[in-house]
């Protein structure tokens, strides 16, 4: 069976990725090497899986989570804040611009009570690139942060062996952090062979770059793309010609 590592350097290099595939899992410890902060509420944590995609690794717990949102959405809490309902939605939030990114808050609460984790997160969510897995540790979840040619390719991928279905990749209203994270890990808790386009969170995209968006899907599911990945469309003249593009383009950023 091939290796976490070599999964990961595999796709970077056929997709012609620029930034590594993100791994995720839970443990009881914090490995050594492991970026953390030092107390809750600080900030959005979108910015520091990114910097895991750039080749360091974050380790997250109950009392050292970014903003509230994040702990709920990474299962730490059961609730983001009073009056997120309102937040989220037109009002009234005393003190703050609502984001106003639902019609109303009664819609709102219904959806944040419908996606919820079941069961509350325990000990440290660990993020980090592929390529640095040992043989030891297995990803739950794998966060792509791809452009458009990349979502394309993952896209059509994740569809290879099951043209019909529908549902394969799905992108739907999510916070960043509820689609690279909370979706995908319960699709994962399921067996699902289900992927999540996200990045959609107009409130989080100014703190990526702009042609980024991400793709989460569960591991057992990317595993099961990597094995028809030389088969694919990957070792045509069609992809080398986008893949070429992808590379110009980078060099000439």
């Amino acid at each position: 069976m091939t290796s976490t590592s070599n999964i990961g350097q595999e796709f970077k290099e056929k997709l012609a990725l620029k930034y590594s595939a993100v791994g995720l899992y839970h443990d009881k410890s914090k490995p050594l090497d492991a970026l953390e902060l030092k107390k809750p509420g600080q900030g959005c944590v979108m910015p520091f899986i990114f910097q895991s995609a750039k080749g360091k690794t974050f380790a997250f717990s109950e009392n050292t989570m970014g903003f509230a949102c994040s702990a709920f959405y990474f299962g730490y809490k059961d609730w983001i804040f009073p009056g997120i309902e309102n937040f989220l939605s037109c009002g009234p939030f005393p003190g703050r611009e609502c984001e106003r990114f639902v019609k109303n808050p009664e819609l709102t609460k219904k959806y944040l009570e419908g996606i919820r984790m079941e069961n509350k997160t325990e000990g440290y969510t660990i993020l980090k690139p592929l390529e640095n897995f040992t043989q030891d540790e297995i990803p739950e979840v794998v966060i792509f942060f791809a452009n458009a040619d990349q979502l394309s390719a993952l896209s059509f991928l994740a569809y290879y062996d099951a043209p019909e279905r529908e549902d394969r990749v799905i992108t739907r209203f999510a916070s960043a952090c509820a689609a690279s994270v909370m979706m995908p890990l319960q699709h994962a808790l399921k067996n699902e062979d289900k992927a999540v386009w996200g990045m959609h969170d107009i409130s989080a995209r100014a703190k990526l770059p702009a042609d980024l968006m991400t793709f989460a899907l569960p591991f057992n599911f990317l595993r099961k793309i990597h094995e028809s990945l030389n088969e694919s469309f990957l070792s045509t003249h069609q992809w080398e010609v986008i893949r070429q593009r992808i590379m110009k383009g980078d060099e000439e950023k």
